[in-house]
């Protein structure tokens, strides 16, 4: 690793140079696995329409091109809604926990490297994997379903991966079942927003402690096209959760020993 000196004379080493390598890990381990898991879903999806049975059999066969208008946007939030959330959960899975878990931190801080500094490089180059991951999704959509080229993708991409990511990253901090918490506290959030979220009671207010999750949908159905207002409020409150959780993360590895 290449290393400069800083003011106070010690070692500092060059993080910099590590976004690259741990971008590439994440396009050849988690990238490959979100683009198969996605089109496999949207094959899934779309395999029973094209082979729905025709009212006649002078009707011409159902193609992509034929697909109702209101069909294909609502596919598009759908895969899109996944492809956050999975991709999301791929990208920060044992993101510092697998790290922790094999040891291999004895390896990456022998010298005097800040595991704040580098866990944050990671989890942004982890980030910037994901949104090229869906700008080959989104160019996918385009060619075989319909074209689809909203300006608003990349922001909102960004957005959601910093609420579910930072959630995810603050997990992997404290211990190894990382991702399976972050699906818990999505399906929790979910179930818990839905059902309890305008309860004036305490059951209302433990809701609150939980990531607005019930209303990513508007963001998704703005890129999609199917809402002409950018729900800014929402996007402030998922974006907010997500930087005070990814925050809490750097505080914790700063503070808890990488052998504990």
């Amino acid at each position: 690793m290449t290393e400069r000196r800083g003011v106070d004379g010690q070692r500092r080493a060059r993080l910099e140079r590590y976004l690259l390598w741990q971008m590439r890990d994440y396009l050849v381990q988690q990238g490959p696995a979100t683009v198969i898991v996605l089109t496999l879903y949207a094959y899934l999806t779309l395999l029973p329409v094209l082979n729905a049975p025709r009212l006649s059999t002078t009707a011409p066969p159902p193609t992509m091109a034929t697909l109702p208008a209101e069909f294909v946007e609502q596919l598009f939030i759908a895969l899109l809604g996944s492809f956050v959330l999975l991709g999301t959960l791929f990208a920060t899975n044992g993101i510092v926990a697998n790290d922790r878990k094999t040891g291999y931190y004895r390896f990456l801080f022998a010298k005097p490297v800040s595991a704040p500094r580098y866990y944050a490089n990671a989890f942004m180059a982890h980030g910037i994997g994901m949104m090229l991951v869906g700008l080959v999704l989104l160019a996918a959509f385009s060619l075989f379903v319909r074209p689809m080229w909203a300006p608003s993708f990349v922001p909102v991409v960004g957005a959601m991966y910093l609420a579910y990511g930072g959630v995810g990253f603050v997990l992997s901090t404290i211990w190894r079942f990382d991702w399976l918490s972050l699906v818990t506290v999505a399906i929790v959030a979910a179930v818990g927003w839905n059902t309890w979220g305008d309860d004036p009671g305490i059951k209302g207010w433990l809701v609150h402690l939980l990531p607005p999750t019930h209303r990513a949908g508007e963001l998704y159905a703005y890129v999609a096209g199917a809402s002409t207002v950018f729900p800014w409020m929402t996007c402030a409150w998922l974006t907010g959760y997500g930087l005070v959780c990814f925050l809490g993360g750097l505080w914790i590895l700063r503070v808890r020993s990488m052998a504990s």
